[in-house]
């Protein structure tokens, strides 16, 4: 409940400061409707878009209206809300509602959409595409080029959009040229020794799959090639 009411508080504020920017004398014609969402999934810490649901992904939506340039209230009125054109939830005052995302196996975007047919005036209604996005997984390392010259290599995989609250709901499974390896302390970070015979040019094929047990087609994998040079 205290996050949907942020939430709502947070939206009626960015309305009135939309009006506030306005030309002055602008004349704002039928009321204005301000329908967001947001969604719970892993990302890494430093990520600072938005996050994207993905498969069974749990969303939360929220819906204002202005008028006149006052927040309407809306606590008398009944609210539809329908997801791909299926009613989804009705009720009175009812101005945020929470889902799950259809099962998918991968993008594409669902419709959702608002109604309030006894709003003053011609009623309201507003209807937003939301993407959907498979999970994603990122190897990544510190070396130019793809170039290392020490006698170890060192690479982490960034999972992206999994619905899981951390990583530690994450399996990861590596391969390095071919061959099953197994972390030790962080599942996240393999670090490969090299034969001390190794002539410089010799590569490293370096592949991680993550995957989400308890979750629908999350399961994904990248690779990268390493070079040893000296």
């Amino acid at each position: 409940m205290k996050k949907n009411i942020l939430l709502k508080l947070s939206l009626a504020g960015l309305s009135l400061l939309l009006l506030a920017s306005a030309p002055a004398g602008a004349q704002v014609s039928g009321p204005q409707i301000f329908l967001t969402w947001k969604t719970k999934g892993y990302v890494p810490e430093n990520y600072a878009g938005k996050i994207l649901p993905g498969s069974t992904s749990p969303v939360l939506a929220a819906l204002d209206v202005v008028q006149n340039g006052k927040v309407a209230d809306l606590s008398n009125l009944t609210i539809y809300w329908y997801l791909n054109d299926k009613l989804l939830d009705r009720g009175v005052g009812l101005q945020a509602v929470t889902f799950r995302t259809p099962k998918s196996l991968g993008g594409g975007a669902i419709t959702l959409r608002a109604e309030i047919p006894d709003f003053p005036g011609t009623g309201a209604s507003k209807a937003i595409d939301i993407p959907l996005v498979p999970p994603s997984v990122v190897l990544r390392s510190t070396y130019p080029q793809n170039k290392f010259s020490s006698r170890s290599a060192e690479v982490s995989a960034i999972p992206y959009f999994f619905t899981v609250p951390d990583i530690s709901f994450l399996t990861f499974s590596w391969a390095v040229n071919g061959t099953g390896v197994k972390t030790t302390e962080n599942p996240q970070t393999l670090q490969v020794n090299i034969n001390q015979d190794a002539t410089p040019g010799s590569t490293l094929n370096i592949k991680v799959s993550v995957s989400n047990p308890a979750g629908y087609f999350e399961n994904v994998s990248d690779e990268k090639g390493l070079t040893f040079s000296l």
